[in-house]
């Protein structure tokens, strides 16, 4: 865990994260170039929204450790009929290297939690496509919110708010 984020602040996340929806799904993409931050997150949510387009998801953006560039950490929900052999092929042949697994059991949450979403510098972004989980987050909202951002853009303000409610999911 890095420094600036609580064992409390951890909990709050972990449990917000793991009561949005019932996470089937855990991936680590990486590009073969060095992606910039939103060049990641827009090649992320466009292969998303193209291959599994009924796939809810809660992705963290992270900073590569040895070379120039960000890859992603990402949980699935909703991913029935999705195959995670043909996945990993596609974002493979398109982007790079690819890890794809189930998650299973509440610990995998809090795991990735304290890896990837409460670094520092790391960037974090959700889309429930469920009507129900839409539902379910909403309900959920004024009982446990996450902790404050930490990364910041240059002028300091932060690169994701707090969710905000919209006819048609959650979005940051």
């Amino acid at each position: 865990m890095q420094t600036g984020t609580t064992t409390g602040e951890m909990e709050v996340m972990v449990d917000w994260v793991h009561g949005l929806a019932p996470w089937e799904v855990i991936s680590h993409l990486t590009f073969s170039w060095e992606a910039g931050l939103d060049s990641t997150r827009r090649c992320f949510e466009k292969f998303m929204r193209q291959r599994t387009p009924d796939v809810s998801y809660f992705y963290a953006i992270e900073e590569n450790p040895s070379r120039d560039g960000h890859h992603v950490h990402a949980l699935w929900a909703d991913c029935a009929g999705v195959l995670r052999k043909g996945i990993w092929r596609q974002w493979f042949e398109r982007y790079g290297r690819a890890r794809i697994e189930p998650v299973n059991s509440r610990e995998d949450v809090a795991g990735y939690c304290a890896k990837y979403v409460t670094k520092e510098r790391s960037w974090w972004n959700v889309k429930l496509v469920s009507p129900e989980l839409w539902q379910r987050a909403t309900v959920r909202a004024g009982a446990a919110v996450p902790p404050e951002p930490r990364a910041t853009r240059g002028g300091g303000e932060p690169l994701v708010p707090f969710p905000k409610c919209t006819s048609t999911g959650v979005h940051c």
